[in-house]
């Protein structure tokens, strides 16, 4: 067995600046292309959604607090950032990754060049299921922290900077 984290992000490309990341690991039998795929599933059919499935979708169908009931047997971790530049931002994720104890790491295509990382690759999240499933808990996590809160400085106020979270909790439905 493996130990896989799945890394994807919410915000990249908000005005605010203020990015979400989001991190879930699992112990992976087999081929981690295919882990989580039974939860995306059960998603996609509830959702009514025949691809990727994202937050945004899964919130406005009303099974937001099914969805982070799903995630929240998982072992997570989630931090925001305030977006410079690529450099800074990559140099941040690989000190978020460094806390993070796993034998491969899965990027989201795009997030960041995987090169610069040992034992991580890259691939589209809409191919591999742990991915969206990080990208669901992104996405809540950007909604929580920076959309909501006027962005990043305000979570930072609000001690978000640098959490960490295991076994995710999620809100009272």
């Amino acid at each position: 067995m493996k130990r896989v984290a799945f890394v994807d992000e919410s915000g990249l490309k908000s005005p605010c600046h203020c990015v979400a990341v989001a991190v879930i690991v699992a112990e992976v039998r087999g081929s981690y292309l295919y882990w989580g795929l039974d939860v995306i599933s059960q998603l996609r059919a509830s959702a009514g959604v025949q691809g990727e499935i994202k937050w945004r979708f899964v919130k406005r169908r009303g099974l937001a607090s099914r969805a982070l009931a799903l995630i929240g047997s998982l072992e997570t971790h989630r931090d925001v950032h305030h977006y410079v530049d690529r450099e800074s931002f990559e140099a941040w994720l690989w000190r978020l990754l460094t806390g993070i104890k796993a034998d491969l790491y899965v990027l989201d295509e795009g997030l960041a060049d995987p090169r610069k990382f040992p034992r991580a690759v890259s691939k589209p999240s809409h191919k591999v299921p742990g991915i969206q499933l990080a990208d669901l808990l992104a996405g809540y996590t950007a909604e929580l922290f920076c959309k909501r809160s006027r962005g990043f400085f305000s979570a930072v106020k609000a001690g978000v900077r640098g959490m960490a979270v295991r076994r995710f909790q999620p809100p009272p439905a």
